[in-house]
Formats: C-alpha cells, structure tokens, sequence
C-alpha cells in the first residue's frame, strides 16, 4: 500500500478497520416513540498503523497536524485532509531508531 499525505510518505504497516459513518441521531420522544434524524452523506476517514526507522518522517509529519493536504492512497487523491489528533508514536526498543506510529486522517467534505 502506497500513501503519502501533502507529499510526505506514510511507511504503512498495516491499515486499521474502515469505519464508514454518516450523521444519525435517535431520539426517543416522551410519547415512546423514536425520531430520527439521518442524512445518507458519508465520513470520510482513515486510519493507518505504520512503521519506520527515520524519526524525520514523524517530525515531518507533526509538522502538517492543523493543516489540509491531499491524502494519496494508492494513486487516489482525497483533497482537503487532515491529520486527526491524537497523533501517537513510540521508539519499539530504547535508543534503537525504529518507531512505530498511528496515524488518522478526516477529510473536511464542507467546501
């Protein structure tokens, strides 16, 4: 799997569960009944468990939290992405230059 986010490479290691949403809202009346609310737009979003043993690619990478960008999966552009925080890493063992990060991107559909 190829990803790349504003151009900076994503070493993924594997990707997590699709999760695919859209906004829904169940309430229940005083009557007893249920209302809904629902709208069939659907959330885009992603999330990726990833591997590398350059420390740059996540120093890169945190320096694009806040920011939009194309998100490139396997040669398909999705405009107007974000890293969603929280945005985790850890060095695997001590001193030993190889990390492990998850990383999740939400895509602003507004505009």
């Amino acid at each position: 799997m190829n990803v790349t986010f504003d151009g900076l490479p994503i070493s993924v290691l594997r990707e997590h569960e699709i999760v695919v949403s859209a906004p829904f809202s169940e309430t229940i009346l005083l009557s007893g009944k249920v209302s809904i609310q629902a709208l069939p737009e659907k959330r885009f979003a992603r999330s990726y468990e990833c591997y590398t043993e350059d420390i740059n690619e996540i120093s890169n990478l945190l320096t694009k939290l806040g920011s939009a960008g194309d998100l490139v999966i396997d040669s398909e552009t999705y405009s107007n992405c974000y890293i969603q925080p929280p945005f985790t890493y850890k060095e695997i063992i001590g001193g030993s230059g190889k990390y492990t990060y998850t990383i999740n991107f939400v895509r602003d559909d507004s505009i």
